[in-house]
């Protein structure tokens, strides 16, 4: 039945769930995914040679995004691209997040919330990002996080803009990891490194 286990988190396939969500959007829907995916392939080599220290999760999130989104630009206003691009990979992001977040291997609790959060820190794609703690309790988990791979591949790709994919995913994860017992915010708007602030602001109030 269940093949993982909370030291083999799951690995949902990525292209398959982006091709569901275009297939409600685009006509030859699959014609145009074998485009997306062979730029993907060709993005994804050479943010490898460029940057043999990145992980391979974090280069096939972005080759993928940005070759979705370099497609679509192709056809349709940059603005309606990038909304079909949210729209298709907010469910990967939260599918990837919950499998990292061992969503279905584990009880769903705010210190599990805290503690699978620092273990993606630190082993998932975005390990190269410096996140500082700044109070964990059993009522508030607050982390600053003071680079953005994101926004740093997606800027020297000049498609910056991409950046707001990832951020919104994190809205995803947070707020639906416990509905209505966890709640996520930034303390305001405009607390992310793409709005020009030194640092990312993540805060999750335990409310249950």
């Amino acid at each position: 039945m269940i093949k993982t286990n909370i030291d083999k988190p799951a690995k949902p396939e990525v292209s398959l769930i982006v091709l569901g969500v275009l297939k409600g959007y685009l006509d030859n829907a699959d014609d145009f995914m074998a485009k997306t995916m062979k730029l993907e392939k060709e993005i994804a080599k050479k943010m490898s040679q460029e940057n043999p220290q990145y992980p391979a999760e974090f280069v096939k999130i972005v080759s993928m995004v940005t070759a979705l989104y370099s497609e679509l630009k192709k056809d349709m206003e940059n603005e309606k691209a990038l909304s079909i691009v949210k729209a298709s990979f907010l469910p990967v992001g939260l599918a990837l997040q919950m499998a990292n977040f061992r969503y279905v291997e584990d009880n769903h609790t705010f210190e599990n919330l805290i503690n699978y959060q620092q273990r993606t820190n630190k082993q998932g794609p975005t390990q190269l990002n410096r996140m500082e703690v700044i109070q964990q309790n059993n009522k508030t988990y607050e982390f600053h996080v003071h680079n953005c791979m994101f926004k740093d591949e997606f800027s020297r790709l000049c498609m910056p803009e991409l950046t707001t994919v990832m951020c919104a995913i994190d809205n995803v994860i947070f707020n639906a990891y416990l509905p209505d017992k966890v709640h996520f915010h930034r303390n305001g708007t405009g607390n992310t490194i793409i709005d020009g602030m030194q640092y990312c602001t993540f805060v999750c109030e335990n409310m249950g």
